[in-house]
């Protein structure tokens, strides 16, 4: 009979055990936040005076987020760094953000996932003042553009 209750006991320490880990690793996977973050030192409210259109290209770097409207736009195009997940593809990750930051050797790549032609961004100093450098690589052979943004 003590047989009987001392295997029971062990079967039931053995499912309760299974079941503590399992759920667990379903619940860290379930709280787990997936983003694209943008560098800190990209972040705040920045400007550039556009001499053709009279007015003012403006940039916001958040946390998550990049948002950008040129001089006499009047809607913000905005970027998020939230991820979600798609169908997984053979040798792809099943995360995809319409945000998308890398280090280059200009400074920060960045732009819409999955597309190309987007600026580099750098904090420097310019004329001695904390500016935001944007460069746009030229496309063919050139020169390519540089802007400078300030804080406002």
């Amino acid at each position: 009979m003590k047989k009987g209750w001392l295997k029971l006991a062990v079967l039931l320490a053995l499912i309760s055990g299974i079941a503590l880990v399992s759920s667990s690793s379903v619940t860290a996977q379930a709280a787990k936040k997936h983003y694209t973050v943008v560098p800190k030192s990209l972040r705040g409210h920045w400007r550039s005076y556009n001499s053709q259109k009279h007015g003012y290209d403006k940039v916001i770097f958040t946390k998550w987020q990049w948002k950008t409207k040129n001089a006499g736009q009047r809607k913000w195009h905005r970027l998020s760094g939230k991820t979600f997940k798609v169908a997984k593809r053979v040798g792809t990750s099943p995360w995809y953000s319409d945000l998308s930051i890398s280090k280059g050797k200009w400074g920060y790549y960045v732009g819409q996932s999955y597309s190309d032609q987007w600026p580099y961004w750098k904090k420097l100093k310019h004329h001695g003042k904390t500016a935001l450098r944007c460069y746009l690589p030229p496309m063919g052979p050139g020169k390519g553009q540089t802007s400078y943004y300030y804080r406002y």
